[in-house]
């Protein structure tokens, strides 16, 4: 990893983007009666737990989550394990995760959810790279950034939870 780290969103940014998101999912989801919302692995469950926070305060909503271990780094060839509260059998099921790069995390996470059929999934990230290998699409997005195939987005959260997206 380079030395070289450009902040791209600061702690107070994330909050506020989050924040956004949260109102957007409930824009986009305000007649259902419950929401699953699922996290991706560390980052992705943090964000999925913040944002289902936020819309617990916005909504009547009833909230679920569930969360989805995996090795980021093995992509579909990591073991993909769905750990949720709940069925998701007719669930409108949130997918969250902190960066969404070739897509391929997130459509590796995708296949335990869609196995127990859903009537509808969507896509949240807090960054959104658009160098896309797999046919991915966030659906809500903080931030979109173009960005070179050598440079990376990394989310960072502190012992303080004090949160921080940037480049190297």
């Amino acid at each position: 990893m380079s030395d070289k780290r450009t902040i791209i969103l600061t702690h107070t940014e994330i909050e506020r983007k989050m924040q956004r998101m949260a109102w957007e999912i409930y824009e986009n989801n305000h007649l259902a009666s419950q929401l699953v919302i699922i996290g991706i692995t560390n980052n992705g469950d943090y964000l999925a737990k913040a944002i289902g926070k936020i819309l617990s305060e916005i909504s009547k909503i009833t909230i679920k989550y569930g969360r989805i271990d995996l090795d980021k780094t093995k992509g579909f060839n990591s073991e993909v394990k769905l750990d949720c509260e709940t069925n998701l059998k007719g669930e409108t099921v949130i997918m969250v995760d902190d960066v969404l790069n070739s897509g391929q995390t997130m459509l590796a996470s995708m296949l335990p959810v869609i196995a127990q059929k859903p009537s509808k999934i969507q896509t949240v990230v807090l960054a959104n790279r658009n160098h896309k290998a797999f046919p991915v699409k966030a659906d809500i997005v903080g931030i979109s950034l173009a960005t070179t195939l050598q440079e990376h987005i990394w989310f960072e959260r502190g012992e303080d939870d004090k949160m921080v997206v940037f480049l190297t």
